[in-house]
């Protein structure tokens, strides 16, 4: 018997503008029920403004929006959420100081009483029900914020449940879980849809597309080019929809003649209590070193220790060949270090201030004058960083927010191009960018160190690491397993190394 597939959303010939800007042009998008379906695109494609409109944060300009066969106009997410339309959101938007049943529960809180009061036990009970359908354990009576993300994640998830959402959006859902994480929610999404709730699932990481949806979406420059089953199209048949052309992948390595290198930085036996014990590397001037390990493995808390965030509690560190303390940022600056950290948006940029005033930030003395801002000087900077890196924006002056992920990362790497500092820290340079980015800031990033800048890589993408580094450190549990040569190892060796 042939199973019928019954579309349970439709989403027709959707338009939306903002103010001189068409962002989603005649889009046709339909999920089935009990299917996950992909949504793919580069940033900047339409992908957010789609799901921005399925979720009555914006309302479309042209378009109808079909649920169970019945046309609705969604207003606003309380109405999205009553036709069972959840999201679960990239950015996690729980209150951290709320329990988890608080969250859970958040805006329909369990009510008894002729005159009504919270239900508290009914409430911490409801709760204890719908994350066991999850299948982990989580103390409903704990905050939230004292969970880890991937357990925060798994409470938007629950609270989607608790709405009775059976059409759940998905948005990079993986960018900051462990692969044993990941293992987990997959298997969690299976479930979901073998309950017959239908799932739209937005990533970068087409592996994942690959292995875990049904129909892949392609979207590309507000237009949806291509709807298919997901087993009728390869990873590079994706890549060539999303960028409009064949992507000609780089496997070239830089440069492997280290002749002539001076060491730049020596860090030796650095500790840091519950974070990093004895570890010890060095960087030449103009090589990568890759820091390869799983989430938890104090990668992060070395790069800060590294960079002055904080104070390692042991261990000496010497910079082109003299001992120094580096006991802040500003000092780490000023010796010539640049830092791009792995929340970019948390800790990166400065959301409500223009592309100018992110770029020129660590500058101001280079374009002042006794007056004030030299606006001459600040602007021949600005235009030619954003040619040199094709920063796509507007205008100089737009709110960084506004940018797409790919694009915020460069205004970042311009910040330290413009510093002229000698060693880049990078902790996870191209986390939610799309593919076409991510190939610009890899040649970016080889451009550097063939320039002579040195890199400290920091990445949980195996490959890459490979790619691009010229040595690769592997810590687990805070302590060093080994060094590797870039151009020997495998993926299979890091992530033995990784995992001892």
């Amino acid at each position: 018997m042939v199973r019928i597939l019954q579309d349970i959303l439709e989403l027709r010939n959707i338009h939306k503008s903002f103010p001189g800007t068409k962002v989603l042009q005649d889009v046709h998008f339909t999920l089935r029920k009990g299917e996950i379906h992909a949504l793919i695109g580069e940033n900047g494609a339409g992908k957010s403004t789609l799901m921005n409109i399925l979720m009555g944060i914006h309302q479309p300009n042209e378009g109808t929006i079909m649920v169970r066969g019945e046309k609705q106009v969604i207003t606003s997410p309380s109405k999205a959420q009553s036709l069972g339309i959840g999201m679960v959101p990239q950015e996690l938007n729980l209150v951290p100081q709320a329990t988890v049943a608080e969250n859970i529960f958040l805006g329909m809180e369990r009510q008894r009483g002729r005159f009504p009061r919270i239900a508290w036990q009914k409430m911490r009970s409801d709760a204890e029900q719908i994350v066991a359908r999850l299948g982990v354990q989580i103390d409903v009576d704990a905050p939230a914020g004292s969970l880890s993300a991937a357990y925060q994640q798994l409470v938007q998830i629950a609270r989607a449940l608790a709405f009775e959402a059976d059409i759940l959006i998905f948005d990079e859902p993986t960018a900051s879980l462990t692969i044993k994480e990941a293992e987990r929610l997959f298997g969690i999404l299976t479930q979901l849809k073998n309950e017959q709730r239908s799932i739209i699932y937005i990533s970068h990481h087409l592996e994942e597309i690959k292995r875990l949806t049904d129909r892949v979406s392609i979207m590309r420059d507000g237009r949806l080019v291509l709807t298919r089953e997901t087993s009728e199209l390869s990873v590079d048949e994706m890549i060539r929809h999303m960028i409009g052309k064949d992507m000609k992948q780089i496997h070239v390595k830089r440069r492997r003649d280290k002749a002539g290198r001076k060491e730049l930085l020596r860090v030796e036996g650095f500790g840091r209590k519950k974070e990093f014990r004895d570890v010890s590397f060095h960087i030449d001037e103009g090589e990568i070193l890759g820091i390869a390990g799983l989430v938890g493995a104090g990668r992060t808390e070395l790069a800060n220790a590294t960079f002055g965030v904080c104070r390692p509690d042991e261990g000496e560190l010497y910079w082109e060949g003299r001992k120094i303390h580096i006991g802040s940022q500003r000092e780490a600056i000023r010796i010539g270090i640049g830092y791009v950290p792995e929340e970019r948006r948390k800790l990166g940029i400065f959301p409500v201030l223009s592309v100018t005033e992110n770029l020129t930030m660590p500058l101001l003395s280079s374009v002042m004058k006794w007056s004030g801002i030299d606006g001459s000087r600040e602007r021949e900077l600005i235009g030619r960083y954003i040619d040199e890196l094709k920063i796509k924006t507007s205008s100089p002056d737009k709110q960084i927010r506004l940018l797409s992920g790919g694009n915020q990362q460069k205004v970042i790497l311009a910040r330290w191009l413009a510093k002229k500092v000698k060693l880049l820290i990078l902790d996870e340079p191209t986390r939610g960018i799309d593919v076409n980015a991510k190939r610009e800031i890899h040649e970016l990033i080889r451009k550097l160190a063939d320039e002579g800048m040195s890199v400290l890589l920091i990445s949980s993408e195996l490959e890459e690491v490979i790619q691009l580094s010229d040595r690769i450190m592997v810590l687990h549990e805070g302590r060093v397993k080994g060094f590797f040569d870039a151009a020997e190892v495998t993926k299979e060796q890091l992530l033995s190394a990784a995992l001892a």
